[in-house]
């Protein structure tokens, strides 16, 4: 109980950390967060993150991963949005929406449940907490607008940048390794983040295995090359808004691995030919997913 408590504490503070760099909150605003109560519990893994005692409060992720996720029309998932220890989140989005969307554990999670009154209160009494909150909700659209532009560039770049995304989300909290991802990251999850058919997942993760990019061991990926990964997917971590991280400048990118040649390599092509897909990326029917 003390260690976990340890913990909360150590997310929160990460929390209020990372709020503090966006340069909004004040010192008051700062101390109020630092002491809110914490009422933690766990979730298994693929069950609804509800309300708890109020539908319309927040989540404080202690550990473990959570996401929202949407089916379209014809019943296939897409999954919007991940949050890790220190992301906070909300059962319901604190806008008018068609669509919530449905927010769930992906392995067991523990949160900190934060009720929409003392939220209130907290924003009432520190009007710069309200704004931080607001800072913290758009650089979660950050992270969706970023999303919506990678759906337009070929498979291996979209997963190439995922993994980057994963690794330096959890790096920058230190809840886990920098170089593998958690094993809960299986080519399902992959491919409904991605947009990719499960079918498509597994040849990329099988190209960039070949390339020395990654390795696969019983399906779990680390990364052997970060420099060629964060090249291929030409990944920036400036979006994410984490501490202590900011957007490359342009000579900063162009200096990494040559991302042309790595994907030629994926491709089977020579260094410098022109990039071909090695197969058409045309969607799969949803009976092949």
């Amino acid at each position: 109980m003390v260690l976990m408590q340890e913990h909360a504490q150590a997310i929160r503070e990460w929390f209020v950390r990372r709020l503090a760099e966006a340069d909004i909150l004040d010192g008051s605003g700062c101390d109020a967060l630092l002491s809110l109560p914490l009422q933690a519990r766990r979730i298994e893994a693929r069950t609804d993150i509800v309300g708890g005692t109020d539908p319309r409060g927040a989540h404080l992720i202690l550990s473990g991963i959570a996401y929202r996720y949407e089916f379209l029309p014809d019943g296939v998932r897409r999954i919007v949005a991940l949050y890790f220890p220190g992301d906070l989140c909300f059962s319901r989005l604190p806008i008018p929406t068609a669509s919530q969307g449905t927010l769930e554990a992906l392995c067991e999670v523990t949160v900190a449940d934060l009720p929409n009154r003392t939220l209130r209160s907290l924003t009432e009494a520190h009007p710069a907490t309200e704004r931080a909150l607001w800072w913290h909700s758009s650089v979660e659209l950050e992270i969706t607008r970023q999303w919506l532009v990678l759906a337009g560039r070929l498979a291996d770049q979209r997963i190439a940048h995922l993994i980057c995304e994963i690794l330096a989300r959890i790096g920058a909290v230190g809840t886990g390794r920098t170089d593998t991802l958690p094993n809960h990251f299986r080519q399902t999850v992959i491919a409904d983040i991605t947009a990719i058919s499960i079918v498509h997942v597994s040849r990329v993760l099988q190209a960039l295995r070949a390339s020395g990019l990654i390795a696969l061991k019983r399906g779990v990926v680390t990364v052997q090359d970060h420099a060629g990964l964060a090249a291929l997917a030409d990944f920036d971590p400036g979006y994410l808004h984490l501490p202590g991280s900011k957007a490359l400048p342009r000579s900063g990118r162009a200096a990494r691995t040559d991302a042309a040649a790595v994907a030629s390599l994926l491709r089977g092509g020579r260094s410098g030919s022109t990039r071909q897909p090695s197969a058409p990326e045309q969607p799969l029917p949803a009976s092949a997913r």
